[in-house]
């Protein structure tokens, strides 16, 4: 297999895939393959019809499972098989990353013995776009009071859809944010995360204008008195399902429900049925949160590590 680095160059084939297969996952979202390159020195390799993509998490290499750019299933036991073939010489454990459920099914039938854990922290929020957008029942009251209590304060708040005339806005909100939560990220000792979150926002919006033609992308910036506090970035991860990326507010407004406020407004303007929110990292503030919308579904994401005997005694 020829590996090369995951690039703005792929996002064509890499959306195909992802629109065939109709995945819900946002790690198999064209646009997280290219963006997380940064922070995972992502590569990829394509075979025929189908797609590997492999990264690293410190010095350890992990795998995506395979997909088919068609969408087609029937070969992927041979998928497998040629990647195992691919990466025996050299690695012990195969270790596949963020499998869901029914890819670890796939793994463990033909790998009876294989390792399996449950990674909690990396499942996805899903919600339904209606649910999101009206707010609607008790259990919601609390955000549509939220959203009255910003609209009372901030009368003249708007919204603007991303575009290439207003994306200078998302970064002074970036820049500040990143300002704002500097102190407590180095107390914590996550700052080099947020600088590198930063990098990889940045990214994406000197190459929005191809990421819109390849993935759909899109997101809004939220204005109080014409002055920019909160702003999204969104990509069409597959036909029923867009994918929000990042979501930031400054300090404040989000106090005073700019958060609810920007997850409204956005949610309004998507056109597939789901939104995925990604995943809450483990942090228990980020799972509270997003809890509170009640998603239709957590997505759940597993390790799945095979040995190497095991690799030579594929299930037949």
């Amino acid at each position: 297999m020829e590996w090369r680095t995951t690039t703005i160059a792929e996002a064509a084939i890499l959306q195909e895939c992802a629109v065939n297969n109709g995945f819900f996952a946002n790690n198999y979202s064209a646009v997280n393959s290219i963006l997380y390159e940064k922070k995972f020195r992502s590569q990829i390799a394509i075979e025929g019809e189908w797609i590997y993509e492999k990264y690293f998490v410190g010095e350890n290499v992990c795998f995506s499972f395979p997909h088919n750019i068609k969408g087609e299933t029937e070969d992927v036991k041979k998928a497998l098989e040629d990647l195992m073939q691919e990466v025996s010489s050299s690695l012990k454990t195969v270790t596949f990353e963020n499998i869901t459920s029914d890819e670890k099914n796939i793994l463990l039938e033909l790998y009876p013995s294989t390792k399996v854990f449950a990674i909690p922290e990396s499942g996805d929020y899903i919600y339904r776009k209606e649910k999101l957008v009206f707010l609607a029942g008790k259990k919601l009251s609390r955000k549509r009071n939220h959203i009255h209590q910003f609209e009372k304060k901030y009368p003249d708040f708007s919204y603007e859809p991303l575009s290439l005339q207003n994306l200078s806005y998302v970064r002074e909100i970036e820049e500040k944010w990143l300002k704002e939560n500097e102190e407590a990220a180095l107390e914590t000792g996550t700052f080099s995360d947020l600088v590198a979150e930063k990098e990889i926002i940045s990214y994406a919006l000197d190459n929005f204008e191809a990421f819109l033609k390849s993935s759909g992308m899109t997101g809004g910036i939220l204005f109080v008195s014409g002055k920019p506090v909160a702003f999204c970035i969104a990509s069409i991860l597959s036909r029923n399902v867009t994918d929000v990326h990042f979501e930031k507010c400054l300090s404040g407004f989000d106090r005073d429900g700019g958060y609810t406020v920007i997850n409204n407004e956005f949610s309004k303007t998507v056109r597939t049925e789901y939104l995925n929110r990604e995943e809450d990292l483990g942090i228990q503030g980020l799972r509270k949160a997003k809890l509170s919308y009640y998603p239709e579904t957590v997505l759940e994401k597993f390790r799945v590590e095979i040995s190497y005997m095991q690799k030579r005694f594929l299930k037949r």
